[in-house]
């Protein structure tokens, strides 16, 4: 039996792979580059126009919640709001079917896609979203020249301390976001998130479940050595890779856990329940999540091109599976119902694509690669 599926998975990936290499849509694929290639050109300018002219364009009606309200916890649409606060809200409302489930690398996958494609046909942008190598600045993030306060054209330092962490400097420093109220982005460098109870803490009332480590330092997660591990790794499972990626002390987490504020999903002053529960909901409100997740997406473009049996390996849930650590520990990846190649990426009425749509970032539906 062993050896018959073994044959059964090679001719399948066999032929996955010929029909993907007959794909002819995608001639010219984007590149998408570390941030450091930006060093001669103002970094926000490759992200200016998601902080100023998606900002300008109107809420559009197109977007309806799929997540009933009592399972999402956010406020509900501010129709007032701009297009860049519509793709934030995306986020939000999806927020428990696009975590710690199976949609989490391809879900992220096509929702960076979408915002680089609004760039494009909404203001002209031309390129692609830059990805943010933390591991670079991993050693000392507080004092990096990603986060230099005295660059206008920069994505902007760290918030101040005295006004809620609110950030005052860079190309976004005068972006207001509509989630979970309006405010300023904001950024308070976390070094030790887990001695935050509200960080990192999901089965608080678990009392199976270990104390988060309040110690852990989470500068040590965002390191080349734990990408190589991973990219290197795992030869063919897809859960478990993913599984690692994300953990509580993982690669996903760890640059949020960092950067704090609205990367981490705290909620702002004044914004109290049941107008805001904290989490990684509205985390897009800062252009950084973009550069993050394209860094997440490179891990698994890398893992997928490290092997064969990496290329369309894939699995998860689509339900998360949080009611206990010893549930999450078990399907740390989401509980049945299970995700396919044929499963929606859901988009609230933005999008009509599936799984399979983006495991090749070079088919039919995605062009791009990364340098």
């Amino acid at each position: 039996m062993g050896s018959f599926l073994g044959i059964a998975h090679a001719l399948i990936v066999s032929f996955l792979v010929s029909v993907v290499a007959g794909h002819d849509s995608c001639q010219n694929p984007r590149v998408r580059r570390e941030c450091t290639y930006f060093t001669m050109i103002p970094l926000s300018d490759a992200l200016t126009c998601g902080s100023q002219y998606l900002a300008d364009i109107p809420h559009d009606p197109n977007m309806v919640p799929s997540v009933p309200a009592n399972l999402s916890l956010i406020p509900p649409v501010n129709e007032s709001g701009s297009f860049y606060d519509d793709i934030v809200y995306l986020h939000m409302d999806l927020n428990i079917k696009i975590h710690w489930t199976g949609l989490f690398f391809p879900w992220h996958r096509y929702y960076i896609q979408f915002f680089e494609n609004a760039l494009i046909e909404k203001c002209g942008f031309e390129g692609a979203i830059p990805y943010w190598d933390w591991t670079i600045d991993a050693p000392d993030t507080y004092n990096s020249p990603f986060f230099d306060n005295s660059s206008f054209g920069g994505i902007g330092g760290w918030g101040d301390p005295a006004d809620d962490f609110q950030i005052y400097t860079g190309g976004f420093k005068d972006a207001i976001r509509a989630y979970p109220i309006p405010n300023r982005i904001r950024r308070n460098y976390t070094l030790y998130p887990f001695q935050n109870p509200n960080l990192g803490n999901l089965f608080a009332n678990d009392p199976k479940a270990p104390p988060p480590p309040r110690n852990f330092m989470i500068n040590s997660s965002l390191t080349k050595e734990n990408i190589e591990y991973t990219v290197n790794g795992f030869k063919g499972n897809f859960i478990v890779m993913h599984a690692y990626t994300e953990s509580l002390a993982g690669l996903h987490p760890g640059a949020h856990f960092i950067l704090g504020g609205d990367m981490t999903g705290t909620c702002p002053n004044g914004a109290v329940p049941p107008a805001c529960y904290g989490g990684p909901k509205w985390t897009p409100n800062d252009p950084v999540f973009f550069m993050h997740h394209a860094m997440i997406d490179k891990i698994w473009y890398d893992w997928q091109k490290k092997s064969p049996k990496n290329r369309f390996s894939y699995g998860g849930g689509s339900v998360e599976a949080l009611s206990s650590f010893a549930t999450f520990t078990e399907f740390p990846t989401g509980l049945p119902p299970y995700l396919n190649f044929d499963s929606p990426i859901p988009g609230d009425g933005l999008w009509n694509v599936t799984i399979w749509d983006v495991m090749d970032t070079t088919g039919d539906t995605l062009c791009y690669t990364y340098a």
